[in-house]
């Protein structure tokens, strides 16, 4: 008897034709892919293309460091402009170059490659294309390390909610928005650049309307990729942070404008910990990783329409193996010296967004 997907949840017969085609390919039970896997590190990614954009674009790369063989999975999400040849650029090349600079895979390290990865990125998209533009993030995982490192220019925003995370508590902060009405340091830069101005835009009876904005060019988002009509406006060098995983483990959420711009990031939040809840906190076991970025995805199109493309990557990052064996006030301690050493959202930044409020997610 043949399933499909769906008569399996359902245990209904299928009535498909059994598939004629080539087995899948055997994996090797040796590539950094399995190995990460195997250790409960489980990621998916969600998206839903706006019909007259499609200018969103994603990759995931498991891979070991060139010298240490330090095991690491990075994930990319590049919100494209102009088209759509800067962000498949940065699809295509980035994680790689990343890679490849990465003897060993310390912070510092990883910043480094990041920064230099991000440049060279910038001048392969003015080739490619010298008017398309993108924002781009990065998350890269370190097993090895259980470290987390986020490298991003723009405002393709990325999260981090622990487990065990109680309902209302605020996510960890990990990529920094380049949107000039955001960033006060932003702003100063390119209001210090010769030729530049910054104003609103005009709406159609030519009132002044929306962001502030960097002129010429228009970018009112002022760190990325590409957008070679906007000369020294544009900064590729990307904002780098790097936090501990939690020792109870975590999902990372890197998703573009099309969900922040109408999901707040709280409640981003409490769909993933809804989630952990009905799968009893082992979400390294669900089919369920790719069901979640689908549903925080869902969330912000239900919240305003599909607005812009929609894209979400989840990343699940499982406990440490002596967490699971600690005493209750050994795993209290442990959680509570994670807390103290990572930066939560503050409420500035967890403002309504752009489209409506935002929601609540009840978490009952």
């Amino acid at each position: 008897v043949q399933y499909d997907t769906g008569a399996l949840m359902g245990f209904r017969k299928s009535s498909a034709k059994p598939k004629t085609g080539p087995p899948p390919p055997v994996e090797d039970e040796e590539s950094p892919t399995v190995r990460m896997r195997n250790l409960g590190y489980t990621y998916a990614t969600s998206e839903t293309r706006h019909p007259k954009k499609k200018e969103d674009k994603h990759t995931i790369l498991s891979f070991e460091s060139v010298v240490t063989k330090e095991l690491c999975t990075a994930a990319l999400i590049a919100d494209g402009h102009n088209g759509d040849a800067a962000a498949t650029v940065a699809q295509e090349f980035l994680l790689h170059a990343i890679s490849a600079r990465l003897d060993r895979a310390d912070e510092a390290s990883i910043h480094a490659a990041c920064t230099e990865a991000f440049g060279e990125l910038h001048e392969r998209c003015l080739k490619a294309n010298p008017l398309s533009g993108s924002t781009v993030t990065v998350c890269l995982v370190n097993a090895t390390r259980r470290e987390v490192t986020c490298a991003n220019v723009g405002d393709t925003f990325a999260i981090l909610v622990p487990n065990m995370s109680e309902f209302g508590d605020k996510p960890v902060t990990l990529s920094t928005s380049h949107r000039m009405m955001d960033n006060p340091e932003e702003m100063e830069r390119v209001k210090g650049l010769a030729g530049v101005e910054v104003k609103q835009g005009t709406n159609a009876l030519g009132k002044p309307f929306g962001d502030l904005r960097a002129w010429p060019g228009g970018l009112a988002v002022v760190r990325g990729v590409g957008d070679g009509d906007c000369g020294a406006v544009v900064s590729c060098v990307p904002s780098c942070k790097t936090v501990q995983l939690p020792p109870m483990g975590c999902s990372v959420v890197l998703a573009s404008d099309g969900v922040w711009d109408s999901l707040r990031y709280s409640a981003a939040a409490s769909i993933i910990r809804k989630a952990c809840l009905k799968k009893k906190g082992t979400p390294a076991t669900w089919p369920g990783v790719l069901a979640t970025a689908k549903e925080v995805v869902g969330a912000a199109i239900s919240k305003a329409g599909l607005m812009d493309d929609t894209t979400a990557t989840v990343l699940y990052c499982p406990s440490m193996p002596e967490f699971e064996e600690m005493d209750m006030d050994s795993s209290k301690h442990a959680k509570d010296l994670w807390e103290g050493s990572v930066e939560f959202m503050d409420d500035e930044t967890d403002k309504a967004p752009k489209y409506g409020a935002g929601g609540i997610i009840n978490e009952s």
